[in-house]
Order: structure tokens, then C-alpha cells, then sequence
């Protein structure tokens, strides 16, 4: 988008990502997701979609149970202590569902490595912490199927090779990550692109500079001079962002530092109904495919508990929050 000012809508989101397309999923499994940007994905029934966010969290276990996800590479796929990605699961284990859903495994670090020789625009990037791992066994290779058949999947997971400049030491080069799409959530954005993160940042400046199309939603859209005060917190620059747009609540039900705290109300309901294909189903139907507009979703929601999930000014977070779904109650 040409221009200082990149707002767009959220429900422009979708058409930016095509049907096939590689996709980061910025934050850290249960923390800072683009969950707005992903549901607009689904609501418009993208499909074939390659997800290579490190690691995933609810938006890879959603969009794989909405159908549109072929492919997932990353180091883990989960909701931490909330419970299991049951979708993923069952995609993966299910012998009817074979050859739906291909995965292939890495570590955090290697992840980490990955997106960063993309962002350095270098093909590939050497690292010792694969010896003697099995992510390197060729027999438990998700993507041997499709390597040399597939062009978003490289011909080969790793070559080993001997350091060519000092002796006696073998190293494993892993191919580099360029995502087509990388959808960030973040606390504030500029108008001209900049991106503010407070928390962790992880690897979403990396993503950005790395992909082809970088989208940030953010709880404010602020003009860039007003970013100058924070400058320590912006940390991916407008250059590399394609769009923003304006979206209070975007991350949830993933917590914000300093805005708002994980939801478990909604990871309950979530994971009972995740557990079984019509479920979702009607799950999707409820939350995703009826709303018209993400304030409707919020409103369903309700004032109330968005509230009760606002986080303590001081910790950053929601220290009265349950965490064990088990012992949750209502919201009082």
C-alpha cells in the first residue's frame, strides 16, 4: 500500500491472503495471536493454507479444524495448561482424515533460525542443535512426501556438511523461512506502519521483514509522531508492513501485557467442543460463521467478562485469573 497511511478494515484482511499461501501466525501460543485477523481468514474459507508460525497456539488448531490448513511446520501446537489442540489431533490420528494434514517438527531454536536467515534474505543458515536429534530422522520426515514436488516445501529438511572453514566440526544447514503472509497482533501501531509490542516481542520482527505481505491489527492506531515518546517499545519499522488496522480486543481470547488476560471461559468451551468434528462444527457456526462483524463476536462475549479480563495496570497481566479449567467457575 502506497502512502505514509496503511489502515485498512478488518474485513479486508482476508484478501490478502490466498488460498495456498504460507502464513506466520505472529505471538507465542497463548499470547499476543491475531485472532481477529484470523477468524475474518475463515470466514472466508481460505483453504490449502501452510502455517509456519513458531510456535502455534488456538489460531493453528482453529483454522486446521475450519478446513484450511494442508500443511504446518513448528515446534509445537497447543493451548499450554488450557488443554490440547484436539483438531490437530485429530488430523493426525485419525486414519479417516489421512493425508489431510501434513506436519513437520522443529525446535524453538531452529524455528528461531529459520525466520531470521529469511529476514537476513539468505537461504539457509548453519546451527549444531540438531545432532543426534531425531527432528533429522529421514523416517519421521512430515514433508518427505512432498519435497521436490511441493514449492513451498524445500527439497530437503537438512544437509550435513563439514565446516569448511575450521576442522573436525559438522554442521547442519536448515532452509531459510519466507512466509507469503504474516498477520501480527500488537498493542499500538502508527498510521505510517510502526508497530509498538510491549511484553515479548519473540519473533514477529523477524516475520515481518521476512515475508512477503506483513498485516498488524493493534488495539490503537495512532499517529506515527505519537510513537516517538515509546520509541523503545516499537520494534518492527513501517517499511516492512503492507497494512494496519484498528481491532481493541484482536488478540483474544490470548492475552495482551498490559491490556487484557487469556479468557478461559472461552478455552473451555473451546476445547469440549474441538474434541468432536460436528461440535466444531456448530462451534464455528456460533462464533466465526454468524458474525458479521467482530464487534458482534465481543458483544456475544459480553462486557462483563472482557472486563473481568483486564489486566492489573501494574503486573500486566490478570493475577486473579483461573488458569485450570477444571476449577473455573462463572464470571462474577
Amino acid at each position: 500500500m502506497s502512502g505514509s497511511n496503511k489502515k485498512i478494515l478488518l474485513e479486508q484482511v482476508a484478501d490478502y491472503v490466498k488460498d495456498g499461501d504460507r502464513v506466520w501466525t505472529g505471538g507465542w501460543t497463548v499470547v499476543r495471536k491475531p485472532m481477529a485477523m484470523v477468524y475474518e481468514v475463515i470466514k472466508k474459507r481460505k483453504k490449502n493454507l501452510h502455517l509456519v508460525g513458531n510456535p502455534g497456539g488456538p489460531e493453528t488448531d482453529l483454522l486446521i479444524g475450519a478446513g484450511c490448513v494442508i500443511k504446518t511446520e513448528t515446534n509445537y501446537i497447543g493451548h499450554e495448561v488450557f488443554g490440547h489442540p484436539y483438531n490437530f489431533r485429530r488430523k493426525m490420528e485419525d486414519e479417516k482424515h489421512q493425508g489431510e494434514l501434513f506436519h513437520d517438527d522443529w525446535t524453538v531454536a531452529t524455528g528461531a533460525l529459520r525466520i531470521m536467515a529469511g529476514a537476513m534474505n539468505i537461504p539457509f543458515i548453519p546451527t549444531r542443535s540438531l545432532k543426534g536429534s531425531d527432528i533429522i530422522n529421514p523416517s519421521l520426515d512430515g514433508f518427505q512426501a512432498l519435497r521436490g514436488s511441493d514449492d513451498k516445501v524445500p527439497k530437503k529438511k537438512v544437509v550435513l556438511m563439514e565446516d569448511p572453514f575450521w576442522e573436525g566440526d559438522t554442521v547442519a544447514l536448515i532452509p531459510a523461512l519466507k512466509p507469503d503472509v504474516c498477520l501480527i497482533h500488537a498493542q499500538e501501531a502508527g498510521d505510517d506502519g510502526t508497530v509498538s509490542i510491549t511484553g515479548g516481542a519473540f519473533l514477529d520482527y523477524y516475520a515481518a521483514v521476512a515475508s512477503g505481505i506483513t498485516i498488524v491489527s493493534a488495539e490503537r492506531i495512532v499517529p506515527r509522531e505519537a510513537l516517538e515518546q515509546t520509541a523503545e517499545s516499537n520494534v518492527i519499522p513501517g517499511e516492512v508492513v503492507n497494512a494496519v488496522l484498528e481491532v481493541p480486543n484482536g488478540a483474544h481470547p490470548t492475552a495482551l501485557h498490559r491490556f487484557y488476560d487469556n479468557d478461559p471461559w472461552w478455552f473451555k468451551e473451546y476445547l469440549e467442543a474441538s474434541k468432536d468434528e460436528q461440535r466444531m462444527e456448530e462451534w464455528l457456526e456460533k462464533w466465526v460463521y454468524s458474525m458479521d462483524h467482530f464487534s458482534d463476536y465481543l458483544e456475544k462475549i459480553g462486557f462483563k467478562r472482557l472486563q473481568k479480563l483486564r489486566a492489573n495496570p501494574v503486573y500486566g497481566y490478570n493475577p486473579d485469573i483461573k488458569r485450570r479449567l477444571d476449577k473455573l467457575g462463572g464470571v462474577t
